[in-house]
């Protein structure tokens, strides 16, 4: 019965988008515009939340079906991969992003930010932050995606980023308040500590900033969120203060102990930086914390960071960590998991068994374990026009990753049903989220 009913309510709610979109497409055919010579056309959508406009940045390049992509229309995917093959697709260069924030107003008008929240929104700040090395056209798709005035968003550019990354990014977060660059670049290295590192550093800075936001999640530029920030709220205030963090022990963790048992240190290889192990076994942990093994991201409640931030313990990791390997990947679910580390306090910590805790900060397909109708690239599914149906029934708030430049079409989509929730008044289910075994019940936030 339940799953009937969980089924009438995604095929209604397609329904609702395909209406939306032919609606949508009606109006785009009787007016365009453009702001360079790169020629994006945009189209304005009047908001049903508050009378103020908002604009759908995005005309979709390709003739393909987003209805029926979201259905799993098998024609119509092959048909979509076809014209990829076909179509080179478009994107905005760094330098354009010089002009095209010359005017703020225009910049934030055209290019669709949400500029008002709904009232509920508004008393519950969440404070986001983007790392990034390249492509500074989909990492500002993403900042777009999740924009919202009251939020904070701390930009960590990768200090050997190329000048002009660094040059379009200032440039957009010089039109926003809330959009800011960490102001401690790192150079990271892939599974180094610089990684880790950069993220403290953006931690550091939202934590001074006024907005007084209740959680705090870490993106990389290749997600996008399944979820509205008004979802999200709704989500993160069942949370009640509770960190949503991976948790891996046994088996699972054993097999890649080396990564934190032995001494790693930097070596060149090919003109590359790279990370190397010694085989001089490390010293333990500090302050007999175990290590447990999970993702370099999470959803952390504002008593976490701030724990990160000052706890002489978590600082004890946190310089424990400097020559181990991809210490991202445990360093935030070592100090979660109090079943492991009850003398840690940790706020928001989770005293349960950790691999049997749900986690839905993102969600990926890992090669050899979900399916993939996209590519893999490292073991994980970069997501295609195939993977879309699979999305919209997902409890995750985001998924990753897209690649712009392959099978655009599906990050459109994506983006597509995103606006979508947005301008249209949905019922949002929460009984899910009300049952999870991570949920502080007491009073916190």
């Amino acid at each position: 019965m339940a799953r009937r009913k969980r089924n009438a309510y995604y095929t209604c709610t397609v329904l609702i988008f395909s209406i939306y979109l032919f609606l949508k497409m009606q109006i785009f055919q009787q007016s365009s515009t453009s702001d360079t010579s790169e020629a994006i056309d945009y189209f304005v959508i009047q908001d049903s939340h508050k009378s103020a406009d908002r604009v759908n940045h995005t005309q979709h390049q390709f003739r393909s079906d987003c209805r029926r992509l979201l259905e799993g229309d098998r024609e119509e995917i092959l048909y979509a991969k076809s014209r990829v093959k076909m179509t080179k697709p478009k994107f905005i260069s760094d330098h354009a992003f010089g002009e095209l924030t010359s005017n703020c107003d225009t910049f934030k008008r055209t290019r669709g930010y949400v500029l008002n929240s709904l009232e509920e929104e508004e008393q519950f700040p969440i404070a986001f932050s983007i790392l990034l090395y390249k492509d500074v056209h989909q990492t500002e798709r993403l900042l777009r995606a999740i924009y919202r005035p009251q939020n904070t968003y701390c930009i960590h550019v990768d200090a050997k980023s190329s000048e002009t990354v660094h040059i379009a990014i200032r440039n957009i977060a010089k039109c926003f308040d809330n959009v800011f660059i960490a102001s401690k670049l790192e150079r990271v290295i892939y599974a180094g500590f610089s990684r880790l590192k950069a993220e403290i550093n953006c931690m550091h800075d939202s934590y001074k900033r006024p907005e007084q936001w209740k959680y705090y999640i870490n993106l990389p530029s290749q997600e996008f969120p399944l979820k509205t920030n008004y979802e999200m709220v709704q989500i993160l205030k069942l949370y009640n203060g509770a960190n949503d963090i991976e948790g891996i022990t046994g088996r699972r963790l054993s097999g890649i102990a080396y990564r934190f048992r032995y001494h790693w240190d930097i070596q060149e290889k090919n003109g590359k930086r790279i990370y190397n192990n010694t085989r001089i076994l490390k010293s333990k942990p500090p302050n007999n914390i175990t290590i447990i093994r999970g993702s370099a991201y999470g959803i952390f409640s504002r008593q976490f960071v701030r724990f990160i931030l000052i706890n002489p313990s978590a600082k004890a990791l946190l310089e424990w960590s400097r020559d181990t390997y991809s210490p991202d990947e445990y360093y935030w679910a070592t100090l979660n998991f109090l079943k492991y580390n009850p003398h840690l306090n940790t706020p928001g910590g989770y005293d349960g068994v950790p691999d049997s805790k749900p986690w839905l900060a993102v969600w990926a397909a890992w090669k050899g374990v979900d399916k993939c109708y996209g590519k893999w690239q490292r073991g994980i599914c970069v997501f295609g026009v195939g993977d879309l149906q699979f999305m919209v029934e997902r409890k995750e708030l985001f998924v990753n990753k897209f690649l712009y430049d392959y099978e655009p079409l599906a990050l459109e989509c994506a983006e597509e049903w995103l606006r979508y929730k947005q301008m249209a008044v949905l019922p949002i289910d929460l009984s899910y989220y009300r049952n999870l075994t991570f949920l502080r019940k007491e009073k916190n936030l």
